[in-house]
């Protein structure tokens, strides 16, 4: 959620006077995005965040939440609208709360929340300029999707709400994965389970071929398989199916080709959300660390299944990968066996442990989930000081925190590359380089 200190021309004290109270209409006029995605402008000296709104446009908005220092609104009715507005193509899609906003502008709002949380939250001066770049197509760019079953409703979630809201024509979703969850939504027709059941569904599909794996979780065994064969006949592109039990029909995983390497992806495999988002992180990651690395030892922190320490391998002369899931351990492992790559070694343990096995390193490579670095890991990187420290992350206010940091302890950021992975979200995904001074 967001915090006060995150906006510096909002600081100051409130009088208890001017505090609203929930159900209260006001008109507002935005000055920012702000880190989650809501706009944010001031009601009575009160910082108001408001889903839907844009920064510059004037605003009817319905007082939801209310703290001693902001509150939380929604948009009623929009009386001078942003040229950034554009119409939504869905009208109920938890999953694109950025739907109203022109995609270009999606990008620049994305860079200027980047460089708010650098400079205010991480209180970091002399950054080089925040480049901007597209990492995934505006429309259909997921090759993966989790979706939520209540019943015979599938569909998303919320992200404070069980309720399920079934979008029929996702306008995310590359056509083939869309095509598949259309025959499942069919499948689950015909063989419904009892109303109320909590359920979900993971799938893969392999840009590569057009084949898919899915998962099925917290569905009796007996409803799964009703599902699961009617899916089939339905799907034939659906090479591969996990059972709530543990059990596979079929394939396990889809083969996808990376940075010219196979890689064998199951459905819950941690990879990014299409090829083209995949490819453009692990170019700006090469690119911070260098031509010159043939000679280097290379920690690959988060490693995951090896979407970076596969195309380090190639280019280095050693890669350590670190990864407590082992499934992505196991998977990366068959990966790099796959394609030939022996100079790879794999931690399977929380990176803040792993990476006190490491004695020496040339450079690090971080890509934490939204919590950021774990104070250890930082510590770590200190003790290691190597060269370079590539961090790849999706979330600017631990990036900030951890870079801070970093910083304090004898480096220097030199490059940083805004990459939108997510078009259509608030998702905020960067690439930032560190030089040992």
């Amino acid at each position: 959620m967001p915090k006060r200190s995150y906006w510096p021309w909002w600081s100051g004290a409130v009088s208890i006077e001017v505090l609203m109270k929930i159900g209260e209409e006001y008109t507002l006029t935005p000055r920012a995005m702000a880190q989650g995605g809501d706009a944010v402008g001031r009601i009575s000296g009160m910082a108001c965040f408001v889903s839907g709104a844009l920064p510059g446009e004037t605003v009817n908005v319905k007082i939801t939440h209310v703290t001693n220092t902001y509150a939380r609104g929604t948009v009623v009715s929009i009386l001078t609208p942003a040229p950034e507005r554009v119409i939504p193509r869905v009208a109920n899609a938890p999953h694109m709360e950025w739907q109203y906003i022109a995609s270009d502008a999606q990008l620049e709002f994305k860079r200027q929340i980047l460089a708010e949380q650098l400079t205010y939250l991480g209180k970091l001066s002399d950054l080089p300029e925040i480049s901007a770049v597209a990492g995934s197509d505006s429309w259909h760019y997921r090759n993966s999707a989790r979706l939520h079953g209540y019943g015979t409703h599938l569909g998303y979630r919320g992200e404070k709400s069980a309720h399920v809201i079934v979008v029929a024509d996702d306008p995310l979703l590359q056509p083939a994965l869309q095509l598949a969850v259309q025959h499942l939504r069919e499948a689950t027709l015909l063989h419904p389970p009892e109303p109320r059941t909590p359920w979900s569904v993971s799938l893969r599909l392999s840009e590569t071929n057009g084949q898919i794996v899915a998962a099925i979780s917290d569905l009796p065994n007996r409803i799964a398989i009703a599902i699961r064969d009617a899916w089939l006949r339905k799907s034939p592109n659906v090479i591969g199916v996990l059972m709530p039990y543990g059990v596979h029909e079929g394939e396990e995983a889809i083969q996808e080709t990376h940075y010219g390497i196979t890689m064998n992806l199951g459905a819950t495999t941690f990879f990014q959300v299409s090829l083209s988002a995949a490819k453009t992180l692990c170019d700006a990651v090469l690119a911070g660390l260098g031509d010159d690395i043939s000679e280097w030892r290379i920690v690959d922190a988060f490693c995951g299944a090896g979407t970076f320490t596969l195309p380090l391998a190639q280019r280095a002369k050693r890669v350590i990968g670190i990864e407590e899931y082992a499934p992505a351990v196991a998977s990366g492992q068959q990966n790099a066996w796959t394609n030939g790559l022996e100079n790879v070694e794999w931690y399977t343990e929380p990176v803040e442990r792993g990476i006190a096995h490491v004695l020496e390193a040339d450079a690090i490579v971080l890509d934490p989930p939204r919590r950021g670095c774990h104070p250890e890991t930082i510590m770590g990187i200190l003790r290691l000081m190597p060269k370079k420290v590539v961090y790849v992350s999706c979330h600017p206010g631990t990036l900030a925190r951890d870079l801070q940091l970093i910083v304090a302890g004898g480096y220097k950021v030199t490059a940083i590359t805004c990459v939108d992975c997510f078009p259509q979200t608030a998702h905020v995904e960067s690439v930032t380089v560190l030089e040992r001074i």
